[in-house]
Formats: structure tokens, C-alpha cells, sequence
């Protein structure tokens, strides 16, 4: 009986052994799906992070490639568009040291010196390349300064690119400099700004009724290593763009131009002149003229000559007579208004010229050159005369001066310095009373 009572619980026990075993096992195993989940967990939390940690890395890598590609688009920016200014242009300096061994060109050389070389970096290639010269003194720059406004305004902005050749009198300010370079801010893909000091050069002429600056035009052939160059008075406007007229066929001459009305001033030298040409608008064969030594007839005659009626008009249409020709009429032509203008104008020519020539000129303008007004047409008062007794008097004509006026105001109007221009005018010019 004990036998039988010892063997239960003993088999009671291992049964409750083995349900312990497995309810342990099923523990142990429950557990270790609950870590494994936990871990599972963590590693996609790991792996999440370090995929945002990498997205981070890429994203400031492409930041950095950005700022690499803007830092580099800014650098050809300046370098193609900045204003780089300098006091050397190797052009002059060559052709100096050419004329420099001779002492009479010394003499005007030594007085003449680079004040700015103004430019860009923006490429002139398959542009054509026109060289435009004009004389600024401090009283003058509104006026300079409007015509080469309208000189840009015209060009070709695409095809088109112009070295300006500046000759500045002594006594110019910064504040005329100025002026004139605030062209390169709008213009600077289609513009070069050289400006020269010209010195005492001519400073004796500053009593016969013209300012020295006049004389400054004669130079040209020896400080401009170039083939050609268009001169041009400040009371000039472009309507057009000028590589045409540039591009000029020479004929073997030394200068082309617009027929003037003054060659009784070569009488006394006993040149009976057809062809004399207005000093304002001169399209100069540089090349030839240096070829045949046309230099030194030009700086000696104006130095040294007398009985110079019409100053630097009479130096030219001597010193390069017979070699002087014609430009086309529309480039350079007066301010002529009406067919009555031109036939006025032209009685007092010594040769022929064809008026419905000079009508067409009229009607389509290349380059205007404000002769006919008197006062002149930026002048106030000229808005108020609608026909200029004055102008009647010396020229015999009926010139419009309102129509003058309005034109070189609407120039005017278009550079960065108008209100300055009106306020200097209005000082300048007491309006007249009717």
C-alpha cells in the first residue's frame, strides 16, 4: 500500500515537472520573439537615421556643388563685365615711340598722356570696331555727353562695338570724367572709353574766338595707331548707326566730310577750293595721312601759320588740300528743315549740288550736325524762337529752331543726367522776354 502510495506522487511530480519545463520553454521562447522584435525595431530605427544622416551628407554636397557653380558664374561675370580701369593703352605708347625721335612731334607728344583706359572684358569678336573721337572740356561734357548718348542709342547693339577716343582739355574735372564713363554702365558690351590729357598743347590759340580744344582734332594721326577715325563736334546727334558711314570709301583722300560754306578762307593762300569740308564731322584717313607725312603739315600750319580765317576748318581744308572729299549727304548734314534751307544753303556753294540729294538727306538723317541754330539748340531760349533772326542774318536761312530743340532734348532726356543738364541750362541761358 505504501508502494502504491509512494509511486503517485512521485508520478504527480514528474508531470508537474514537465508542464513547468514547457511553460519555461514557452517563456523563454515568447521572450526571445519580444527581443528579437525590440531589435528588429532599433535596427530599422539605426538604419532610418542613418539614411536621413546620408541624405544630409548629399544634400550639403549638392549646396556646396550650387555655390561652387554661382561663386563661378560671378567670377566670369566680373571678368566679362566689370569696369577695369587703367592708365596704359599699349596702342598709344607704340605709336608715340614712333613719332617721339622726331623733337617737333616730341613737342606735342610730351604733352599728351593716357588719363583712363576704361573697358570690359566682354568679347568684340565678329563686331564691327569703330573709332570715334570728340574733344571735352569741363564746359562742354553735358553736351559731348548727349551726343555720345545718341551715338550708342543708334548703333547696332549686336554688331556694333565703339572705341571712344577722348581728348581732354587741362583744366577737366572728375566731374566731367564721370559723366562720360556713366555711359559703360548701360553700354559697356558695346563701349571703350579712352581719355587723353592733351596738355598745354595748343594753349595759344585760346584768344582767336575758338578754345584751344578745337586743335585737338589735328593730333589724331599720331596718337591713334588706327587706319581711320570719325571726328565729331559736340553738337552733333546720331540717328543711325555709323559703321556705313566708317566704312566710307577714301578714294585715295586724306579726309572726307560735309561740304562747309567758308572756302573763301583758303583765298589768301590762292587756292580757289570746291570741296571745303565743315571741320565738325571729319571721317580721317589716319593711315595715308601718316603715309605721306600729312602730320607735320597739320601741327605746323597751326602753329606756325597766319591769316588762319576759320582756325582748325582752314588747317584742314589746307594742309590736306586737294586730297579731300565727300561723305555721303546724310552723315553729317545740317540741320536743314525745308527744301528752302538747302537751296539758300546752296547759292552760297561754289560748286552744283544736287538738291533732291540733300532732300533725301533730310528725310532720312544718319548724323545730324546742329549748324543752323542760333542761339543753339540746347540753349532754353531756343525752344521759344520759332525763326531765328540771328541765324537769318548770318547764314540767310529760315533753320527751325524748335524742331532742333526738341531733338537734342529728347537725347538729352535719355542720359542718367538730365536734371543736371536742364538745372545747368537754366542757370547758364536767362530765358528772353517777348
Amino acid at each position: 500500500m505504501s508502494k502504491v502510495t509512494n509511486i503517485i506522487p512521485a508520478k504527480l511530480s514528474s508531470v508537474r515537472f514537465s508542464v513547468c519545463i514547457n511553460k519555461s520553454l514557452s517563456l523563454f521562447s515568447n521572450s526571445t520573439f519580444l527581443v528579437s522584435r525590440s531589435d528588429n525595431k532599433t535596427n530599422s530605427k539605426k538604419f532610418l537615421i542613418y539614411i536621413m544622416a546620408k541624405k544630409r551628407i548629399i544634400l550639403k554636397f549638392i549646396f556646396v556643388i550650387f555655390l561652387i557653380i554661382i561663386f563661378g558664374l560671378f567670377i566670369f561675370y566680373l571678368n566679362n563685365n566689370n569696369i577695369i580701369e587703367s592708365h596704359i593703352y599699349e596702342d598709344f605708347d607704340k605709336i608715340a615711340k614712333a613719332y617721339s625721335n622726331n623733337k617737333f612731334f616730341k613737342s606735342f607728344l610730351d604733352q599728351v598722356k593716357v588719363l583712363r583706359y576704361i573697358y570690359t572684358n566682354c568679347s568684340i569678336e565678329n563686331k564691327n570696331i569703330l573709332h570715334i573721337s570728340l574733344s571735352l572740356t569741363d564746359n562742354y561734357a553735358y553736351i559731348i555727353l548727349v551726343s555720345m548718348e545718341s551715338i550708342l542709342l543708334n548703333c547696332n547693339k549686336n554688331k556694333t562695338f565703339i572705341i571712344f577716343h577722348i581728348l581732354c582739355s587741362p583744366d577737366i574735372t572728375e566731374l566731367s570724367i564721370s559723366m562720360i564713363k556713366s555711359l559703360m554702365k548701360k553700354f559697356s558690351s558695346n563701349m571703350r572709353l579712352i581719355f587723353y590729357g592733351m596738355g598745354n598743347n595748343f594753349i595759344d590759340k585760346k584768344d582767336i574766338g575758338v578754345t584751344q580744344a578745337s586743335y585737338y582734332r589735328l593730333i589724331l594721326p599720331i596718337i591713334v595707331n588706327k587706319e581711320r577715325i570719325i571726328y565729331l563736334d559736340g553738337d552733333t546727334l546720331s540717328l543711325k548707326d555709323l559703321t556705313e558711314m566708317y566704312n566710307s570709301n577714301f578714294d585715295n583722300n586724306y579726309v572726307l566730310g560735309f561740304l562747309g560754306l567758308t572756302s573763301d578762307g583758303l583765298d589768301y593762300y590762292g587756292i580757289k577750293a570746291n570741296n571745303w569740308i565743315n571741320a565738325g564731322v571729319l571721317l580721317l584717313n589716319l593711315k595715308k595721312i601718316r603715309e605721306d607725312n600729312k602730320c607735320f603739315d597739320l601741327l605746323n600750319l597751326a602753329i606756325n601759320g597766319t591769316k588762319l580765317f576759320h582756325q582748325d576748318n582752314t588747317v584742314i581744308n589746307l594742309a590736306l588740300y586737294p586730297k579731300i572729299g565727300k561723305l555721303p549727304i546724310k552723315y553729317g548734314i545740317w540741320n536743314f528743315f525745308d527744301k528752302l534751307d538747302i537751296i539758300k544753303y546752296s547759292k552760297r556753294l561754289r560748286q552744283a549740288i544736287n538738291i533732291s540729294e540733300y532732300e533725301e538727306g533730310i528725310k532720312d538723317p544718319g548724323l545730324i550736325h546742329i549748324v543752323l541754330c542760333h542761339p543753339k539748340a540746347w540753349n532754353l531760349n531756343s525752344h521759344f524762337i520759332k525763326k531765328n533772326t540771328m541765324c537769318q542774318k548770318r547764314n540767310n536761312c529760315d533753320c527751325t529752331n524748335t524742331q532742333s530743340y526738341n531733338l537734342w532734348h529728347y537725347y538729352a532726356k535719355k542720359t542718367d543726367y538730365y536734371s543736371e543738364i536742364f538745372n545747368y541750362l537754366n542757370k547758364k541761358y536767362k530765358k528772353i522776354k517777348f
